[in-house]
């Protein structure tokens, strides 16, 4: 256990061949948990295996290592922490998927070759990462992935700001009855697709060289406020579930 007052914000870092879990919940305490497989054709070889990976903690900062491969095998680790919503909380694991859940506290992440997954978060959050998935409802948030992002708005109304800009797809799935307006950027007017219930209210128009497709929603905020960006490939938007 790991109280607030020892770590009122935490900073993960993680070699490649690390899962890292972050939950956020109503505990004043962090609980952290780190497990590890490896790999061998007897006891022995495994048990070298595990040597490779370990986990220390300095303070508020924790790290994942690993030394390498043993003979070519691959040792697998898993840190899991749930910690107190409102905790400030910095992740640098390039290589390693990270997953974050339920958090009320600014969240850092850098995963450049590596998916990040963001979910049920409610205020800032800064992520880079090679594909992005990302599920709320509020919040000031910036996403950049070299490969994809994946939103899911879980109401209606996102309350807050959202930039996401990819190399690849940038894909956003939204409730019916959807009010929040927002911008898409894209190369060519064909690389917007739009196949949401509101699709006949968006409007665009070519500004530098570029498409802007516009959806004014319920006109409770500029569109700019959430906008999203692909010039090499596609911004598509769908509903979400069934209809009533």
């Amino acid at each position: 256990m790991l109280s607030s007052a020892d770590a009122p914000a935490l900073t993960i870092t993680a070699d490649p061949s690390n899962n890292i879990f972050v939950s956020g919940s109503d505990r004043s305490e962090s609980s952290m948990r780190f497990c590890a497989r490896g790999d061998g054709d007897s006891e022995a070889d495994a048990r070298e295996s595990l040597r490779q990976v370990s986990m220390t903690r300095t303070g508020s900062l924790v790290s994942i290592n690993r030394r390498g491969p043993v003979n070519g095998r691959q040792t697998m680790s898993s840190f899991l922490l749930e910690a107190p919503a409102n905790t400030p909380t910095v992740i640098h694991a390039s290589y390693a998927p990270v997953e974050v859940r339920d958090m009320s506290g600014p969240v850092r992440i850098t995963a450049s070759h590596a998916r990040a997954k963001i979910l049920g978060t409610t205020e800032q959050v800064d992520a880079e990462a090679f594909v992005i998935d990302y599920a709320g409802s509020r919040g000031k948030v910036t996403l950049s992935a070299e490969a994809e992002i994946n939103l899911r708005m879980t109401a209606c109304k996102f309350e807050g700001t959202l930039l996401a800009w990819a190399q690849r797809p940038v894909r956003m799935l939204v409730p019916f009855g959807f009010v929040t307006p927002f911008q898409a950027v894209v190369n060519r007017s064909q690389d917007f697709v739009c196949r949401a219930d509101f699709c006949s209210n968006v409007k665009h128009e070519r500004k530098n060289g570029l498409y802007v497709f516009t959806y004014a929603g319920d006109g409770s905020a500029a569109p700019e406020r959430v906008h999203l960006r692909s010039e090499q490939s596609t911004v598509v938007i769908d509903n979400v579930g069934v209809k009533n």
